[in-house]
């Protein structure tokens, strides 16, 4: 997933260092992250990977997403790590039609003094998308494992719905951030 990659890197800087983030003594860091619709084919959502979307309409978007990262350490040595990351506006067709859309995705994982690489958790995650002759609403409450650098894997759905990503390689269907 092309969100997990931009925010395991921001994850990375965030956990490598002292393991506590700090803006203002909260502990937050915010990140606006540049990301798109735009596959590495360079095709958007289409119903080449979403069966959800008519199938003349290929739509792009890129932006910036915001995120908000988190982390602390207990004095046990446990590392918890929150992210809330957020993307709305307009996208647009091949036709030019232009459609609304809101995607937001929060996750909390936690590691353990046994294994402090490995990070387990959950994952809130919901895109819709609104326009000429559409409608999506996807999402999925999931647990996951993660090393915080590269590796998002394991998702278990608790809950999905509008077919949003593959399970468990969490590879995007009908939610292209």
């Amino acid at each position: 997933m092309k969100r997990l990659a931009a925010v395991a890197a921001a994850l990375a800087a965030l956990c490598i260092g002292a393991g506590s983030a700090g803006a203002g003594g909260n502990g937050a860091s915010i990140t606006l992250v540049p990301v798109s619709f735009v596959d590495n084919d360079g095709l958007g959502l289409s119903t080449r990977t979403c069966p959800n979307m008519p199938a003349v309409v290929t739509i792009k978007w890129s932006g910036l997403e915001k995120q908000i990262l988190t982390s602390r350490t207990d004095a046990g040595g446990v590392t918890t790590v929150s992210v809330v990351s957020h993307a709305s506006g307009k996208a647009t067709d091949q036709s030019g039609n232009s459609y609304a859309f809101d995607y937001s995705n929060a996750f909390r994982v936690a590691n353990t003094t046994a294994n402090q690489n490995l990070f387990s958790g959950t994952m809130t995650d919901h895109f819709s998308l609104a326009g000429p002759g559409l409608n999506l609403s996807n999402g999925f409450i999931a647990t996951f494992k993660t090393d915080l650098v590269e590796n998002f894997y394991d998702f278990v759905p608790i809950n999905s719905r509008g077919d949003p990503i593959s399970f468990p390689d969490a590879a995007p269907r009908c939610d292209p951030l």
